[in-house]
């Protein structure tokens, strides 16, 4: 549940993929696709490129029609009230393919056909039947658009479409039940039940286990603990946990890991009763409760693991035994921007994984660098893996990262950093993923053990993606002292709002829905066909040995056996496998610096993996004195030998010594320049962004003119951002060419899709670079730095206007006017009107103002329906995200200050009360008598009221297209069949 509503809009961005047939569109919103008639055969051909996530081909017909894509049939139809779904993501292929309708009779057949191709960050297209198919007869005859009229419309979204943020038909105004199991897909053989849905009284459900009996547990959303018996029977066994998203039944108690009470508690029924009575604290963790404490897990040993996002703070006292506890931010150029990003104010080491002692006496930092996982589950070796969230408004920045499954390992720091300090998965002190998801909403993750279900489904690991509505297993094979995964999709459905799965004790899989206040559901999954059983690979079982060996140093190493440690160490360093040499570095972290430093800095092998290895270690381990021999020792490399990985390796422990040890004295910074300026250009992004970084640093005099060529032909939003955003830093040594040059490059990064944050920094890097601009030179420069936006005028400063409080019911009967025939221009100037373009952008037209306060709403519209755009355009508070929330303070004279925290330090809080205006309010901390979270949206009431109606339509025809003139809302309307 990592991505939420912000004004009940949701974020999504799309890639411009090429179309090579008149019905395939890239598009921001569904289609509406025309009925074919008259003939028994419809054909199209469409292009795909990229990767594809999900492809949805839904048809309706009046009769009996064979669906065949590429000459493989998928599906029936028969149906022209209800279209059929048809998952077709395997049968897509690269470049050319074919879509063909054929009624089984072979007599005309009226056939309309819809497909979403759906690619990683959200890359959309639609295929969609309309004049440009073919027949045997020639081209295809229309007979209208399927929805001339709504109410027969059989693509109706709400029956049809899979989206992120389908879990939005599960609030309980959409439905009272949960979603019928029989919309569901899953591979042949399997069925799903619902075994029960949530009353009213009993809230939403986010997490399960089974107790000893063989009952299910389940935690209500906002207060308590739910027992449902095989017979149906409830009761309620716990009553004042605040949302507990970790169940876990062992040693004879009930672990709970509550949330919003802040704190991992053990409970026992002593009397009998079936209530939980006893209830023991074993760990408070202080911090905040969005991306707070998650799910947890039985460990080998007996021990608790438990899983936290950013939001939550380390529990103190940790053990002194953690294997991870040398963190820092390890970034040589910090970005003063963090303070007022999203997570911005996340303390590391982020999202973070703990062991706790069964009765909570120890707790143990075992990995972090984490965003958001909300769940964890151990392999039957004993292998630990998670299903980390993004952050999707860094989408387009060099710095974001896709919803990832990762092998955590002893001591791992997956580098999650606050805003734009993010670790790449390069770095040589993080790890890679076990398998890269895309888009996703990672709830609830288990192993498939002990299921009656076949043999590669009880080995996979069963990953639940919250948003899109699906389980996914992912089968794993060892991949040296790691693992690597494949996807396979298992269930879909929508809604399919999963919160927690597992294995129950019947062997069936069982899950639960709900979530953010929505209808939930305790499914279960069986399997019918013949149930085969496969012995795990043994494969790569040496070299996880040899990590397991050197981790157990991890915690401490006693003095005896100090020089053992440091042989077996040593002998790793250089292993070919990154995880091997991650587990030997920190080993050597454990030991004395002086009992190692002569060896790393002396390596007779300069350039080796066991050299550039343990200079890493030495960087994060010793102190400043060692400056000058480290840099010695990374100047005796012979660059021209080492691979890219190598390379990037040594520029990462430079970059780490000058982060942790500050500036070198002047002649060793001129030294290193000297030696890191030959290298730069690179030929690859990666190389070129720690160069670029590193030499910015160290006070490069080439770095601004080699950069500027870069982004002079740079072609993706990442390096268009990348270089301006770096060479702010560089106050010397521009001239009114490379300004010229750098601006150009923010405008063409404009350009680009990409989410909130991303186009936040490159107005930001603007302002920056303008702010520091001479006179002369802004004044010739101005026609490409984007001009301030006009002056906002309140509604009632607007001439001409009559106002109206529009309410949903004075225009849901007209949005069927929304779909065609709109006027394109005046929908845009009631955008303007409205106000809207000021905080959102909400089309490419870069003659308008690129709002960036509020969400991207350029493709608004693929996730919503014109009923719910209209409903939190006149309703903004009814759901709020909570990276737009406001925060109210109250002084100690009784007044009150509500904005948007710009910042804070140990003195004061500084809020934003206008997202339209720079001006800020600082409050001394010392005045403050509380501050609360506001339940009023940013985005105020009332923004339309001075709108007509038809202006209204317009606006709506607008946000649809996504400013696209060209859209059909502004086509002429065709006239029902």
């Amino acid at each position: 549940m990592a991505r939420q509503l912000a004004h009940g809009f949701a974020f999504i961005f799309t890639t411009i993929v090429a179309v090579a047939a008149s019905s395939a569109q890239l598009a921001n919103q569904p289609p509406a696709p025309a009925w074919l008639n008259g003939s028994s055969k419809y054909e199209v051909k469409f292009d795909h490129e990229g990767k594809l996530l999900m492809g949805v081909l839904f048809v309706a017909a009046d009769k009996e029609v064979e669906v065949k894509l590429n000459g493989v049939q998928v599906g029936i139809a028969k149906d022209a009230t209800k279209a059929v779904s048809l998952d077709v993501t395997r049968y897509v292929g690269l470049g050319a393919n074919t879509v063909i309708l054929q009624s089984k009779d072979g007599s005309p057949a009226k056939v309309a056909a819809l497909m979403e191709l759906n690619g990683d960050l959200a890359a959309r297209r639609w295929v969609y039947s309309d004049e440009s198919w073919s027949t045997p007869q020639g081209k295809a005859t229309t007979a209208g658009l399927i929805d001339a009229d709504p109410a027969t419309d059989p693509f109706n979204f709400k029956q049809t479409f899979d989206a992120y943020n389908s879990w939005q038909l599960a609030k309980r105004d959409q439905q009272s039940q949960a979603t019928d199991p029989s919309t569901f897909k899953l591979p042949p053989g399997f069925k799903v039940e619902l075994i029960r849905s949530a009353l009213p009284e009993e809230g939403s459900w986010v997490a399960m286990t089974f107790d000893p009996k063989g009952r299910a547990i389940l935690a209500m959303e906002k207060k308590g603990l739910l027992r449902v018996d095989p017979d149906g029977k409830t009761q309620v066994i716990e009553d004042t946990l605040l949302e507990c998203r970790g169940l876990l039944y062992a040693r004879g108690y009930l672990y709970a890991h509550a949330n919003n009470t802040k704190a991992l508690y053990r409970l026992r029924d002593v009397d009998g009763d079936g209530v939980l009575e006893e209830k023991q604290e074993l760990m408070r963790t202080e911090g905040g409760v969005g991306h707070g404490r998650n799910h947890i897990k039985a460990g080998p040993g007996g021990s608790i693991w438990v899983v936290n996002g950013n939001n939550v703070l380390l529990p103190s006292p940790l053990a002194p035994s953690s294997p991870l506890r040398n963190y820092s931010s390890d970034q040589p150029l910090p970005n003063p921007w963090d303070s007022v990003m999203f997570d911005g104010t996340v303390e590391l080491p982020a999202g973070h994984v703990l062991q706790v002692s069964p009765t909570g006496d120890k707790v143990e930092l075992m990995a972090g660098g984490l965003r958001n996982a909300l769940d964890i589950a151990f392999n039957r070796d004993g292998e630990l893996f998670t299903f980390d969230a993004d952050m999707e408004r860094d989408v387009g920045a060099s710095w974001y990262m896709p919803t990832r499954v990762l092998h955590v390992v002893s001591g791992a720091d997956f580098g999650w950093r606050r805003g734009t300090g993010r670790y790449p998965a390069w770095y040589a002190d993080t790890h890679p993923s076990v398998v890269d998801i895309g888009l996703s909403s990672p709830t609830a993750i288990f192993f498939g053990y002990g299921g009656k279900i076949p043999a590669k489904y009880q080995e996979a690991l069963f990953i639940c993606d919250w948003s899109y509505g699906r389980i996914i297993a992912v089968h794993l094979k060892p991949d040296g002292a790691s693992y690597k995964g494949e996807q396979e999709t298992f269930i879909t459905g929508r809604p399919l709002n999963v919160t927690d799965g597992c294995i129950g004790p019947d062997g069936a899989l069982w899950f639960t829905t709900g979530g953010r206040g929505t209808q939930s559901g305790l499914y279960r999954i069986t399997y019918s066909g013949k149930i085969d059983h496969t012995a795990p690979s043994g494969d790569s079982e040496q070299l996880r040995d040899l990590r397991h060996a050197l981790e157990a140093y991890h915690g401490g190493i006693p003095d005896g056996l100090q020089q053992r440690a440091l042989i077996r160490s040593w002998d790793s360093l250089g292993h070919e496998d990154r995880f091997i040499r991650h587990a030997a570095r920190l080993a050597l972290e454990q030991l004395p610096v002086l009992l190692w430093k002569a060896k790393a800095v002396e390596d007779p092998n300069p350039g080796s993996w066991r050299h550039i290895t343990a200079l890493l270690a030495l960087v994060r381990s010793g102190d400043a004195s060692l400056f000058a021999e480290v840099m010695e020792s990374l100047e005796r490399i012979p660059r021209d030998t080492l691979d890219e990985e190598r390379r990037l390796a040594v520029l990462r422990a430079m970059g780490v010594a000058l982060a942790r040890w500050g500036e070198p004295e002047e002649g060793m910074r001129a030294r290193l320049a000297a030696m890191l300026e030959p290298q730069y250009p690179a030929d690859s992004f990666p190389l070129n962004q720690e160069l670029c970084r590193l030499l910015i640093r160290l006070k490069s005099p080439s770095v601004l003119e080699k950069s500027v060529k870069l982004v002079s032909v740079a072609n993706s939003s990442e390096e268009l951002l990348f270089y301006p955003m770096h060479l702010r830093y560089l106050k010397d040594g521009w001239n009114i060419a490379s300004r010229r040059t750098v601006f150009e490059a923010l405008n063409r990064a404009e350009k680009f899709n990409g989410a909130s944050a991303y186009f936040k920094a490159i107005q930001d890097t603007r302002n920056e670079l303008a702010a520091a601009l001479p006179p002369a030179e802004a004044l010739e420069l101005a026609s490409i730095i984007h001009p301030a936006k006009p002056v906002v005028l309140a509604p009632h400063a607007m001439p001409g206007h009559t106002f109206k409080a529009w309410k949903l019911e004075d225009l849901e009967a007209k949005l069927t006017q929304v779909g065609q025939g709109r006027s394109f221009e005046k929908g845009r100037a009631a955008a303007i009107s409205a106000q809207c373009v000021f905080c959102h952008k909400m089309s490419n037209d870069t003659t308008l103002p690129a709002g960036v306060f509020g969400p991207e709403l350029v493709q608004v519209s693929a996730r919503f329906s014109r009923r719910d755009l209209l409903d939190h355009i006149l309703n903004p508070s009814k759901v709020i995200d909570e990276k737009y929330l406001f925060v109210t303070i109250t002084k100690n004279d009784g007044s009150q200050v509500t904005g948007s925290v710009e910042g804070e330090d140990d003195e004061r809080v500084t809020l934003k009360p206008n997202p339209l205006s720079p001006e800020t309010v600082e409050v001394g901390k010392t005045l403050i008598k509380k501050r609360e979270v506001s339940t009023v949206s940013p985005m105020p009431v009332g923004l339309v009221n001075g709108l007509r109606m038809e202006q209204l339509l317009d606006l709506l025809a607008f946000i649809e297209a996504g400013g696209d003139p060209s859209h059909i809302n502004f086509k002429t309307a065709i006239p029902a069949p």
